[in-house]
């Protein structure tokens, strides 16, 4: 049944509700400020999900059956009123239907989980501002910590690692098969960002609050790595050997053989966003129903929604997404909202609205922003472009008024 199913069946909705988050909570804020008619649906099902006390984080085909058994028998005996029984009472009727929906969505997961389970770790689920250090893993489970708020990764021809072109890190702790694939994460928390140089020659510029999963060295037929978050890739040409960046969403890839572009994807976020400076792309969605490819021109941008679970292409001003790189923020008729978003990855600070700003939340706004200034700077540049004013509640949380 539609009005609750597609929550059921959305993990990062089960997430918020057992184990919300500073990220979650703004996610699920700013989406009923956009669909104000989920809004009571999105309540009775968080009220009644935390009432049964369904084990956090995952919830399988059996529970999701307990779910709907215990939907129909508060419709049936009348113990729930308000708008959780109203919100029931409209809905029950397509109990049917519902089953079979959780039984080919529980059958879709299972082939997602068994054949193209993402190598991202539970940092997903927790909020990357609590981490203080960007943070590399090995394969091996070698942790490197790197304190400075911008750094550098290279992989020199030796094959050892040099970290912001002082400490040289060697490859001796690692596989010694190099037909192997040894898969790297480097964790950068908000308030940091990472460049990194593949084994390849490929270069990836990753904004604050990123997961990325590469190889030590590319093995095979295709050059794949794996994203959640931000990150700005030039890579290196080679028509024998595609590209693919593989994002958060499982079903959904980008697939290169030599180019600069933009992909947005962070867990939190709705959309997926996909830009291309220079040469070309394919946005791939591929699922159990469909495979679709998306060419991409230089300067448009492909948008992935998570809701509607298709792309739409426009052109635009790639500065807007790009600029980042450069410490810079760039925006044209962008919410109020999606700014200040992108100002708490990059200051690693929490920005809120009290209850007489919330209109402001949707305003449109177009300017730039150095981003290298204080963050105090930061927000008084940004009023002159929004009319507001803002308090400093602690050193880490912001109010707007």
């Amino acid at each position: 049944m539609e009005p609750y199913s597609r929550y059921l069946e959305d993990s990062f909705f089960i997430e918020w509700v057992y184990k919300p988050t500073q990220d979650s909570d703004r996610f699920w804020q700013n989406y009923i400020y956009e669909n104000p008619e989920e809004r009571d649906v999105i309540i009775a099902l968080k009220e009644l999900l935390l009432s049964l006390k369904v084990e956090p984080f995952v919830i399988s085909k059996k529970e999701k059956d307990e779910i709907l058994r215990e939907l129909l028998i508060k419709v049936a005996t009348g113990k729930k009123t308000g708008k959780i029984h109203y919100f029931i009472r409209r809905y029950y009727k397509y109990a049917a239907l519902l089953l079979v929906f959780i039984a080919i969505g529980f059958l879709i997961n299972e082939h997602f989980y068994k054949s193209t389970k993402l190598p991202f770790n539970n940092i997903n689920i927790v909020a990357l501002d609590s981490i203080n250090s960007t943070r590399l893993t090995f394969g091996t489970g070698e942790n490197v910590f790197i304190e400075e708020k911008e750094s550098l990764i290279e992989f020199n021809g030796l094959g050892n690692i040099v970290v912001n072109q002082n400490d040289t890190i060697s490859n001796g702790s690692r596989a010694d098969n190099k037909e192997i694939e040894t898969l790297n994460t480097l964790i950068t928390p908000y308030g940091k960002r990472s460049k990194v140089a593949l084994s390849d020659g490929t270069v990836a510029y990753l904004n604050a609050g990123t997961q990325f999963v590469f190889p030590e060295k590319f093995i095979g037929s295709k050059r794949t790595v794996f994203l959640s978050g931000e990150a700005f890739f030039e890579v290196s040409p080679n028509k024998e050997k595609p590209f693919i960046v593989q994002t958060v969403v499982d079903e959904l890839s980008i697939e290169v053989v030599g180019t600069k572009f933009n992909v947005s994807a962070y867990p939190s976020d709705q959309d997926v966003l996909t830009v291309l400076t220079e040469g070309k792309v394919n946005v791939v969605e591929d699922n159990v129903f469909k495979k679709d490819k998306t060419f991409l021109s230089p300067g448009q941008l492909a948008v992935w929604n998570k809701e509607e679970e298709r792309v739409k292409v426009r052109d635009v001003n790639t500065d807007n997404y790009t600029l980042w790189i450069q410490g810079l923020l760039h925006f044209e008729s962008e919410p109020l909202f999606n700014v200040i978003k992108k100002i708490e990855r990059f200051y690693n600070v929490e920005v809120t609205f009290n209850e007489s700003a919330d209109k402001l939340m949707g305003v449109k706004i177009s300017g730039k922003l150095d981003l290298k200034e204080d963050l105090n700077k930061t927000l008084q540049n940004l009023m002159i472009t929004a009319d507001f004013n803002f308090e400093k509640i602690n050193t880490r949380k912001y109010m707007i008024k």
